[in-house]
């Protein structure tokens, strides 16, 4: 979904840069995912109060998503 380069001056630095750029991906990804559960939460705020805490598992997942893209990032650098 996302496509990311890294600088060469970056590449060298780290230790495996293909782990590193998928866990942008993945970390990149994850954050769209949660955002979309705000914007979500947003809308059923105006339209059903009372349904608002509906799409927080889609927030929950986003961020576990994130969360797994940072731990590639750790192990790649």
């Amino acid at each position: 979904m996302w496509q990311i380069e890294l600088k060469p001056e970056i590449k060298k630095e780290l230790k495996n840069p293909e782990k590193y750029v998928k866990g942008m991906q993945f970390t990149y990804s994850g954050i769209t995912i949660t955002m979309v559960g705000v914007g979500m939460m947003f809308i059923l705020y105006f339209i059903k109060p009372e349904h608002v805490l509906r799409p927080f598992w889609i927030q929950i997942l986003g961020l576990v998503v994130a969360g797994w893209g940072e731990w590639l990032k750790f192990r790649g650098k």
